[in-house]
């Protein structure tokens, strides 16, 4: 029974983020480096002009960890250190921040031109999956 738990909790750890976009995003699939040029607000207009609104969730939270970890590869607080010195020097602002997972699917259901991601996406008519390649 123990074992069950225990693999249990590691399937669950192991899960990647799914990044999700608002509808109105006519993409269906990013490049890691484009995603990563997007969450360091190095890219901040989709390829129709449009802009990008990032949303990201609390440093604290597991969900971004994992999600910089693993998908940015970088740690939580490099984040940061790049979107502090982005928003010190005028070249970009900072995400907009999601106080949790619904939240955060509230955002980018209400906001066109909006990314972030989700632990577990489920189908909304307003939002869809981003392949990551």
């Amino acid at each position: 029974m123990l074992a069950v738990v225990l693999w249990c909790c590691t399937v669950k750890s192991a899960a990647a983020s799914t990044v999700v976009v608002n509808n109105s995003v006519v993409l269906d699939k990013l490049t890691s480096a484009q995603l990563r040029s997007i969450f360091t607000m190095r890219q901040i207009q989709w390829p129709d002009g449009s802009p990008i609104y990032v949303v990201v969730l609390p440093d604290d939270s597991a969900e971004h960890q994992r999600f910089s970890r693993e998908q940015l590869r970088l740690f939580p607080y490099q984040l940061t250190n790049i979107w502090d010195r982005q928003s010190f020097s005028g070249t970009a602002s900072r995400p907009w921040l999601a106080k949790d997972q619904a939240h955060m699917m509230e955002l980018l259901r209400t906001t066109p031109g909006s990314i972030g991601y989700v632990e577990q996406y489920q189908a909304d008519p307003a939002v869809k999956e981003v392949r990551i390649e």
